[in-house]
């Protein structure tokens, strides 16, 4: 019994030591930046980055043009991972963070930790439509909204 007394508060801390992963939306990446802006706020931070301008237009705040921009090697919770950023008119709308299959439940309890239970769930996704975010696993990836895309979304949703 001595023996676990005396293992269990080295257990604690080392549990308490281990970096926590953020698995929030990066900082970084402010909705409603341009593409400019954010292509110069992630040089340091990924490994290449590929612009694809003039792609179809997909998003309802989309008017004029919609472009990409994917990002390799940005780190995110812990990893080393792809970035697609989605502008609807040159604004940041939509970041797309390719994940992993095992990975998947690590981000459905991280996020119910953050947001609480999920708004909407569909066969290849689920949604924390208030906190702009979802976890989708065809394919494994997690999504951050904008604030102008909730309601659309919303209402693609619950038809």
């Amino acid at each position: 019994m001595s023996l676990i007394k005396s293992v269990t508060p080295l257990i604690l801390f080392i549990l308490l030591s281990l970096p926590s992963v953020e698995i929030s939306k990066p900082e970084v990446l402010v909705f409603g930046n341009s593409m400019d802006e954010i292509r110069r706020n992630l040089e340091s931070q990924c490994d290449s980055i590929i612009i694809r301008s003039n792609e179809p237009i997909q998003l309802p705040t989309a008017k004029k043009e919609q472009s990409q921009l994917d990002c390799y090697g940005f780190e995110y919770a812990g990893k080393k991972r792809k970035a697609e950023l989605i502008f609807a008119d040159d604004q940041l709308d939509i970041v797309w963070i390719l994940t992993e299959a095992e990975e998947e439940k690590f981000f459905l309890d991280g996020f119910k930790e953050l947001y609480g239970e999920p708004t909407h769930k569909v066969a290849d996704a689920t949604f924390f439509l208030d906190a702009g975010t979802a976890v989708r696993n065809k394919p494994h990836e997690v999504l951050f909204i904008s604030e102008r895309l909730k309601q659309p979304y919303k209402q693609f949703l619950e038809q």
